[in-house]
């Protein structure tokens, strides 16, 4: 039984070791805050590109409803982002700009989503997997 666990133990091991190099070489976005509740009609959140290479980040506001599925949006032309797409160098900050245009008064709150993807580099092999990154960060314009 101690052979096994040991040999599982080694087995573990190998396979981290393996793809701890890929993990260093991941390229990521942080977005910060994670939630805004904005009392006005703008407010900002920070991008900030990790890794060492640069990143293609791509921004959008959608429609929300609170408390339903954060999938489940809508497009909108109520509140603008500015820009609406950047390339960011590794470790450079973005500050990015999101106001609400909507010419009635907001009553209660009204709720949408931040969608921020980091889009996949052309640098990548043509046999790496290419992933798409995204932060989906609430957003909530309050009376």
């Amino acid at each position: 039984m101690k052979n096994l666990h040991r040999k599982s133990l080694a087995l573990f091991l190998a396979t981290l070791t393996a793809f701890a190099p890929l993990g260093a070489l991941a390229e990521n976005v942080s977005v910060s805050p994670t939630r805004l509740n904005v009392a006005g009609q703008a407010s900002t959140l920070t991008v900030k590109a990790g890794g060492a290479q640069a990143s293609v980040v791509q921004l959008r506001v959608v429609s929300w409803k609170e408390g339903t599925d954060p999938r489940n949006v809508k497009a909108t032309r109520d509140v603008v982002i500015s820009p609406p797409m950047a390339q960011l160098d590794p470790r450079q900050e973005l500050t990015v700009r999101v106001v609400r245009t909507k010419k009635s008064a907001v009553r209660g709150r009204e709720c949408y989503r931040v969608l921020v993807d980091r889009l996949p580099g052309a640098e990548q092999a043509e046999q790496a997997v290419k992933l798409q990154v995204r932060h989906s960060v609430p957003l909530c314009f309050q009376a």
